[in-house]
């Protein structure tokens, strides 16, 4: 199996944000869900040069799901709870290295 990181992506979610659905999509997805991951906000960008910036790639959190291909991990995202936010949202998806 071949692990892959989901990357959340969009505009800043209502606040508080809505977590509907996620707890059935983890559910219904069973042992592909690695990590349930986390929200993740309040992010800042680091340059080379030492800066910090407030500018980020807009990652809103991630989750970690293995399955034995693209065509399976596209199978599970189909369902996905982010997709109930609208087309402001996209998920990016990495394969990680095996271990």
């Amino acid at each position: 199996m071949t692990r892959y990181l989901l990357t959340y992506v969009g505009p800043p979610p209502a606040d508080p944000p809505t977590h509907e659905g996620w707890r059935e999509w983890f559910e219904a997805i069973g042992d592909a869900l690695v990590d349930a991951g986390s929200p993740i906000r309040n992010g800042f960008g680091l340059h080379a040069d030492g800066a910090t910036s407030e500018a980020t790639s807009r990652p809103l959190g991630y989750s970690i799901v293995q399955a034995e291909d693209r065509t399976r991990v596209l199978e599970l995202l189909q369902d996905h709870p982010l997709w109930r936010a609208g087309g402001e949202y996209a998920i990016d998806v990495f394969e990680l290295p095996k271990r």
